[in-house]
């Protein structure tokens, strides 16, 4: 679902603490608000608290984060 919704070239990864995080990294700044957009919309609620944050280890990206719901 996030492959088909995002801009081409995201790479979206995922992690666990406690809760499901994604995150979706995009090349260009104008593809955060995009990605912000996209995740408020998709999935019926299913991502919030989004938020945006550097990417470790690639400083030429943009990375987007929310946590996924159950």
């Amino acid at each position: 679902m996030l492959l088909e919704a995002c801009p081409s070239g995201s790479h979206i990864s995922f992690d666990f603490d406690g809760r499901l995080h994604v995150h979706i990294d995009v090349h260009k700044r104008e593809d955060v608000s995009i990605v912000e957009m996209i995740l408020a919309n998709l999935g019926l609620g299913l991502f919030h608290g989004i938020s945006r944050g550097g990417t470790p280890h690639h400083p030429f990206f943009h990375r987007v984060s929310a946590l996924v719901a159950r």
